[in-house]
């Protein structure tokens, strides 16, 4: 779904109006309004916006020792070949990237401004790859036995939890974003709106045997829902960017470990209770905006894991209802209540009975008990009025841990008052951006004015994409086909019109340019869809626009930490040094009984999606494959034997 209904239209009507923008100097916005200074402290420490905190303290185990320097992968230690053989998922939807000849290209997108010019465009920095699998070793490009966990949960022992998006730029590598007609509505909302981040999930520590039994630090995942990944990375053909915590300076390592274990045993609390709606991709505006709609959720969540039916029926309501992107950012914002005595009570409205019992869910999981989080409570009608999730089986069992958090660790926010800087009472750490923010940054990345491109073809470029989103707007209403009648269509009329008449001038400063977007805005608000709604939204993407740290103020200014882009999960199957590599060996595929099946299957599957054969890449070379294979040899004017040999091989994956 797209991220709104017309309200996005008055944000990319804006931004691209741009094309008659003089730009003078570089854009500044205010900050997010859920951050003002707060009131001063009265303890006598000195009141200091909380915008002039500085940030370096990473959430490190104990055992981390300060001076250790984490090595991440080299793009030259990635073996392509293997790595192009590896598909992601997206071949559902019939997306299958081109193979990659420089893995530093990965995250580039082409952009055609018109006829004559292409623009290279990066869309995302990452300074490094962290290796991974699911399973616990794999055979890496050497032909030796490697373990697939262990990058992983030395980078989790340094920094506490990884908030990665799960991105799609290998499924969707080569594919131009051609401004010069509309594009179709997944690339659009995908590659343009949301940079490719189609999920967002966590990365945390984990403790599992190997295969002599013997305890090892290990790494699992919290999603929503949660059986996604079965509680690990995934498939070995996913690329994920990973964004790690970094907190202000006063805030020691203990502490900030103290905060980054309490999200995880948040998140562990959490999901056995939390619905997954049919919105899933950061279309549906976020309920929780202040710390009072976090601190309802948060209390729901507690009371449901006690067995409360009425906090089982408020998050089964549809308007408390959370997808991948906003679990996490609820879970983020959770430092206000320690998961600890004092932040449970507080969470409980100063019922301490009710936070013991918390507590001691906590420690029996950790004991690898059964609890409400991991089984059936017991209860008929508490189970039926619950309608489990799918439960995440590495939490079940006791893989993922609910650490103890510090008894004496404060909420975020009265760390930041102590430490003289005080913060709105009602505000979040972690803010959700609006609309306006999504799309100008969407074209701050994809479009980009200060990169040394000809600024009058991105002009043209961001004039031509405003009427072309205002097509697939209509088209996601259903307005295309609506009776003239319509009253939508009357006040998307009307709306388009003042945009027009708003933005048709030149402007000498951003913050000129930026006062109109903001009172278009709130005319979007007033005009078109009530004062209020569908204004703060969490797409996946945004965990990736963050942890850039590029200096772009237009995003939300939130408190206490940052996200900061630490490297690119990859798998573990395609890392190795170059000198150790040994030739991939491919195999014949043909049809056989039984049937042939195998990544090497999935991929040539692929391969032919790709070359615009439909079929499905199961991984399973069954008559139909079979007859896909003979199709494609004479697209090629191959003899049509419907094998794969090395002829027809090299032929799909050129």
């Amino acid at each position: 779904p797209m991220i709104t209904e017309i309200a996005l239209l008055a944000a990319a009507s804006a931004i691209a109006g741009a094309s008659v923008f003089v730009v003078s100097r570089r854009h500044r916005s205010s900050p997010h309004p859920s951050s003002p200074p707060g009131p001063a402290v009265s303890d006598g420490l000195p009141s200091t916006p909380a915008s002039a905190v500085r940030y370096g303290t990473l959430a490190s185990a104990s055992s981390w020792p300060a001076a250790k320097e984490l090595q991440l992968i080299p793009p030259d230690h990635i073996d392509l070949e293997r790595f192009n053989a590896l598909l992601g998922d997206a071949h559902v939807l019939k997306w299958v990237g081109q193979p990659l000849e420089d893995i530093r290209r990965l995250f580039v997108k082409q952009v055609i401004l018109d006829d004559d010019t292409t623009i290279d465009v990066e869309t995302a920095k990452v300074p490094g790859f962290i290796s991974i699998s699911d399973p616990i070793t794999v055979t890496g490009p050497s032909g030796q036995q490697v373990s697939a966990h262990a990058h992983a949960a030395e980078i989790l022992e340094r920094d506490g939890l990884l908030i990665c998006t799960f991105q799609w730029h290998k499924e969707r590598y080569g594919v131009p974003l051609d401004t010069r007609q509309p594009m179709e509505k997944e690339l659009f909302q995908e590659a343009f709106v949301k940079n490719e981040a189609h999920h967002a999930g966590a990365i945390v520590p984990a403790r599992r045997q190997d295969a002599d039994g013997n305890w090892m630090d290990s790494y699992g995942a919290h999603n929503e829902p949660g059986s996604y990944h079965a509680g690990m990375y995934g498939d070995d053909g996913f690329v994920a960017v990973a964004q790690r915590l970094v907190f202000a300076d006063f805030v020691s390592r203990e502490q900030a470990r103290g905060y980054t274990d309490s999200i995880i045993c948040w998140m562990g609390l959490l999901n056995p209770f939390i619905k997954f709606p049919n919105d899933y991709n950061g279309g549906d505006p976020t309920a929780v905006h202040n710390r009072a709609t976090l601190k309802t959720l948060l209390k729901n969540g507690a009371l449901a894991a006690l067995g409360d039916r009425r906090a089982v029926a408020f998050l089964n309501d549809p308007a408390n209802m959370t997808y991948c992107a906003e679990y996490m950012y609820i879970n983020l914002n959770s430092v206000l209540y320690p998961f600890n005595r004092a932040g449970l009570t507080a969470v409980l409205d100063g019922d301490a009975a009710k936070a013991e019992q918390i507590l001691d869910i906590q420690a029996r999981h950790n004991r690898r008990e059964k609890t409400i989080l991991t089984s059936a409570s017991g209860s008929r009608d508490f189970e039926n009025a619950l309608q489990r999730n799918p439960s995440n089986p590495e939490f079940d069992a006791g893989n993922i841990a609910m650490p103890v958090v510090p008894a004496d660790l404060p909420g975020l926010d009265q760390l930041m008052a102590t430490n003289g800087y005080p913060v709105d009472p009602n505000s979040l750490p972690f803010p959700p951006f609006s609309i306006s923010q999504i799309l100008r940054r969407a074209f701050r990345v994809m479009l980009p004015r200060d990169k040394g491109h000809d600024q009058a073809k991105i002009a043209a470029a961001q004039s031509r994409m405003m009427k072309y989103v205002e097509t697939l707007l209509a088209q996601q209403l259903g307005l295309d086909r609506s009776p003239k009648g319509n009253p939508k269509l009357k006040l998307l009329a009307e709306f388009s019109a003042l945009v027009n008449q708003q933005l048709n001038r030149e402007f000498d400063t951003y913050d000129e340019f930026d006062q109109v977007i903001d009172h278009l805005m709130a005319q979007a608000d007033t005009m078109l869809v009530g004062y209020g709604d569908r204004t703060r939204f969490v797409p996946p993407c945004i965990y990736l626009e963050l942890g850039q740290q590029d200096g772009d103020d237009n995003l939300p200014q939130g408190w206490g930490f940052h996200l900061e882009t630490v490297g690119a999960f990859i798998s573990q199957k395609a890392v190795s040094k170059p000198e150790e590599r040994i030739p991939m060996e491919w195999r014949t595929i043909e049809l056989q009984t039984p049937f042939m099946r195998g990544d090497d299957v999935k991929l040539m599957q692929g391969a032919m999606i790709r070359a615009g054969l439909e079929l499905s890449a199961d991984g399973i070379f069954g008559p139909a494959s079979q007859g896909k294979v003979k199709e494609f040899q004479a697209m090629k004017g191959l003899e049509q034997t419907g094998v794969i040999d090395e002829v027809t091989r090299t032929a799909l994956l050129v």
